[in-house]
């Protein structure tokens, strides 16, 4: 309980004046495994919850706090090249899309992989366009619904819907908003569809996903206006995302008890054997310290999350 005490403390926005009991060594090497260790780094080096601990372990989070900043400066400064570039509308996704909107400083949150949504009769001028901002075009996907790019330093994928091999999803675009620091034709997601994406995103690794991913999903909860229960539910059932949504949602229930009541507002409806399918593969991804798996259990767990 206190290493889990220990990572709401430092993932917290506002965090407490001192840390529970706890390894600190097992901590710092969790923090790191889940995309925590920048926000920890920055409270640990400006506020209370620093004081008095050991140098050893604050110059460990705070090297990766570093190579965040640094990373993330860099690779948004050649995206924003390559989508200023851009004529056609485009829907910035994980971490891209969370950084600047969730989060109140550029290195909280490592950028992670960079996914962007591009309709499909748009695909052929963003490909002109991003050959002329100087990435080429690395591989598309077998069904040609997303590809690649790569100027040889930063890496970014497409794709037509909420997820990798999604069908194309016109809601996303139509419900987007506008992010001109990124380029005139740049849109963040709603905060439902957001949520989704990020829901689709974790289902497609099994639910053993960095624990960044669900502060992605309690800031989305913390938002106001609140989602929309109704719109959320609605969705996800037309995309297939139920199982997944629950899973997602009762995860994020156990690792930040501070939003489950927001989180039970959103959860859907299951059949008692959906149900309890989704809280077998939720049981086995609960423990934040347990950073390996039994090979074939992702595989096992993205057939009962996943639309089928």
């Amino acid at each position: 309980m206190s290493l889990s005490e220990a990572i709401r403390a430092l993932s917290a926005f506002d965090p407490p004046a001192s840390l529970p009991p706890v390894d600190l060594a097992l901590l710092a090497d969790v923090l790191e495994a889940n995309g925590l260790a920048p926000i920890a780094s920055y409270h640990l080096e400006s506020r209370r919850v620093g004081a008095g601990l050991p140098a050893q372990f604050r110059e460990k989070l705070l090297a990766l706090y570093q190579g965040v900043v640094n990373d993330n400066v860099y690779r948004v400064m050649a995206l924003r090249g390559a989508l200023k570039a851009s004529e056609v509308p485009v829907v910035a996704l994980g971490g891209l899309a969370a950084v600047d909107w969730l989060y109140p400083h550029l290195a909280f949150r490592p950028l992670g992989d960079v996914r962007l949504a591009v309709r499909g009769e748009d695909g052929a001028r963003f490909v002109a366009a991003a050959k002329g901002a100087g990435f080429h075009l690395e591989g598309t996907d077998p069904g040609g619904h997303g590809a690649a790019f790569s100027d040889d330093r930063v890496r970014f994928t497409i794709q037509e819907g909420l997820w990798k091999g999604a069908a194309p999803d016109p809601d996303l675009f139509a419900r987007g908003t506008r992010l001109p620091a990124l380029g005139p034709c740049i849109l963040r997601p709603s905060p439902e569809d957001m949520l989704l994406a990020t829901v689709a995103e974790q289902a497609e690794q099994g639910l053993h996903v960095p624990l960044v991913t669900f502060v992605d999903l309690r800031e989305l909860l913390r938002l106001d206006p609140p989602l929309d229960p109704s719109y959320v539910t609605a969705r996800a059932a037309s995309l297939g995302l139920s199982r997944a949504l629950h899973g997602s949602l009762s995860l994020l229930a156990g690792h930040f008890p501070e939003v489950a009541r927001e989180a039970r507002l959103l959860s859907p409806s299951l059949s008692a054997a959906e149900r309890a399918a989704v809280e077998t593969v939720v049981h086995s991804a609960r423990d934040p310290a347990r950073l390996s798996y039994l090979r074939g259990s992702e595989a096992a767990a993205r057939l009962v999350l996943l639309p089928r």
